[in-house]
């Protein structure tokens, strides 16, 4: 039997799936594009084991191609493989800490009995349109022969397993109590995930709701979705907080370098059309470049507050300030933000991981 290194599969798909969250290579997307009716079926089927089957076999493929990925069963030939063991070890592990809908095994259920993944399995299936459908997909994958097309089709699967997570409810992970320090560990291991900016949006949003709340302001906080353009929305910034309908603070989150150029700008696009006299920049990277800092003493003198903090600084500033309490409230308008439609499956997902790192430490 060949070997399949369970280790690196892991490794593989691991890296592709990061991969492929941030970004489809064009082979990936031309393989979507040309196998979509059939993937539709394998993953609209109510058989899960169909779209597990073909995850396992894509990455068989790659790790190991003197593999006969229709042969599951190592009883099947010396080319075959132990598909029950490279679901149990490998696929359905990393699927549940995804957090994406899977079957207990397709090899427990489905497939068992030593089946090949043929026609001639097809007769004893209750769904055989979605086998149908599978058996292209399969094909296909069988065919790649090169190093790119094969993990390109690892990809195209990921990526309908990740749209099938988009689709699916993402049950949020919360916890009754953390200490300053382990909020520390966890707010780095949370704003270290990709988000496009989100996390820190929701992050700087969930403080100020926490501020208001502890200290009864009497704000009203405003913020804008993550792709939305504040010149576009007329908004002076990404969050807004009002009082009595008059601006208080506006606040710009941003992962970007602040430059004075940039502060110019804002000033005279944001701050001055809209007499914004308290401004902040909530930064998540590096500080503010010195002539940032130059200018904003400049508007300062004009009577425009310009301030720059880094989003850690500020959530563990308002924690020791604060109390138990502070924390938990702080936690609670997080899983609020986090609940919402228009948040993604993976920054749901980053949420539950980096609590997860934090308590299993």
């Amino acid at each position: 039997m060949p070997a399949v290194d369970y280790a690196e599969a892991k490794r593989v798909l691991n890296e592709t799936f990061s991969e492929t969250l941030q970004q489809c290579s064009p082979t990936t997307a031309e393989l979507l594009k040309r196998y979509e009716d059939a993937l539709d079926i394998v993953f609209e089927s109510k058989t899960q084991s169909y779209r597990e089957v073909l995850l396992g076999c894509a990455l068989v493929h790659i790790i190991n191609p003197t593999v006969n990925i229709r042969l599951p069963y190592v009883k099947q030939g010396p080319t075959a493989f132990n598909g029950r063991t490279l679901d149990e070890q490998v696929i359905n592990p990393f699927l549940m800490s995804k957090q994406i809908p899977c079957s207990k095994g397709p090899y427990l259920a489905t497939f068992r009995r030593n089946v090949r993944l043929d026609e001639s399995t097809r007769s004893g299936l209750r769904d055989q349109h979605g086998y149908d459908a599978m058996l292209i997909v399969l094909g296909a994958i069988e065919a790649a022969d090169n190093e790119n097309d094969k993990k390109a089709f690892l990809s195209c699967l990921l990526k309908r397993f990740i749209i099938l997570r988009e689709k699916s409810s993402i049950q949020l992970s919360g916890i009754a109590r953390m200490s300053v320090e382990q909020y520390q560990v966890f707010l780095n291991t949370l704003l270290h995930n990709q988000s496009g900016g989100l996390l820190p949006m929701l992050v700087t949003i969930a403080v100020f709701q926490t501020i208001n709340d502890q200290c009864s302001c009497g704000w009203d906080i405003n913020y804008q979705g993550i792709n939305a353009a504040d010149g576009a929305t007329g908004a002076p910034g990404d969050i807004t907080i009002f009082k009595n309908g008059q601006i208080v603070k506006a606040i710009e989150v941003t992962e970007r370098p602040i430059s004075e150029t940039r502060v110019v700008t804002t000033f005279n696009t944001k701050i001055a059309i809209n007499d914004v006299k308290d401004y902040l920049f909530v930064y998540t990277a590096t500080a503010p470049e010195d002539g940032a800092y130059s200018v904003a003493k400049v508007y300062f003198a004009q009577g425009y507050d310009i301030n720059f903090i880094k989003l850690s600084n500020f959530v563990l500033s308002t924690f020791i300030a604060g109390n138990v309490e502070t924390r938990q409230r702080f936690t609670d308008h997080m899983l609020t933000l986090l609940r919402q439609d228009s948040v993604p499956a993976a920054v749901k997902t980053a949420w539950n991981d980096s609590l997860q790192e934090v308590i299993g430490a």
